[in-house]
């Protein structure tokens, strides 16, 4: 059961990441601790709805005040930097609060681009970026090339502009990498919850992976693509199976 909490005990948070990092999975594990507060891309939403920036960062604001007692040790939300229609006013917003960073990672930038064009394959077909039911389950795609290399080189460059906009902050910062989570999710979970200063639980979470982790069963024509990144450093990622 939660307990009572004052204000400086909550450690506010926000999860950054681009786009199949893992940050669904992880906070829908989070909604499940007892002491945690966690909310999904409300920032999204609120672009979606035609919401100001000025309101986006009163929401931020508001969230990431807790009250003087609180049943919640930690407190926050997830969100892409595109979704912040006022990047320099969140970024000052953030130490305001004393807001612990997690920073969202996927080593393998060519999984994490599989990865997107099946959400967007699983959105166009019953309406949801995530998967929660194997009968849902998509067959491997069939990949253009140059559409893919365009996401692969996007991947990058968006990666490239989260991890600079994380150094900017002299905060409290956490890096999470999502095969890590996959392999080890009681480590992270533990490493976590040491960062966010609250207890252990044990958690589980209810999406599923969109893609299987060998990208040979996500792929139709896996040896095509790859044949393309023979001799670059995304050629091994391609075959990289972490998870049966």
């Amino acid at each position: 059961m939660p307990g009572i909490h004052l204000r400086n005990q909550v450690t506010p948070f926000v999860v950054l990441f681009i786009e199949r990092d893992g940050s669904t999975y992880l906070i829908n594990m989070l909604k499940n601790h007892p002491e945690i507060n966690a909310d999904y891309e409300r920032l999204d939403v609120m672009r979606q709805e035609n919401k100001t920036a000025a309101e986006q960062l009163a929401w931020v604001n508001e969230f990431l005040t807790p009250p003087l007692i609180s049943k919640y040790k930690a407190i926050g939300f997830k969100t892409k930097l595109k979704d912040v229609l006022d990047l320099e006013g969140f970024a000052r917003l953030l130490p305001q609060k004393q807001t612990h960073i997690i920073h969202m990672q996927r080593r393998n930038v060519i999984k994490a681009v599989v990865s997107r064009v099946n959400a967007r394959r699983l959105h166009d077909k019953i309406g949801v970026w995530n998967l929660y039911d194997e009968a849902d389950r998509l067959a491997p795609a069939m990949l253009d090339y140059e559409q893919f290399d365009t996401m692969v080189r996007n991947r990058e460059a968006q990666d490239k502009a989260l991890s600079e906009f994380v150094a900017r902050f002299d905060l409290p910062k956490m890096v999470i990498a999502y095969e890590d989570l996959l392999q080890d999710r009681d480590r992270v979970l533990h490493e976590l919850f040491d960062f966010l200063r609250i207890r252990w639980v044990p958690l589980e979470a209810t999406t599923k992976k969109n893609t299987g982790d060998d990208l040979r069963q996500a792929i139709a024509n896996y040896d095509e693509i790859r044949e393309r990144y023979a001799g670059t450093r995304y050629e091994a990622m391609f075959d990289e199976v972490l998870v049966s």
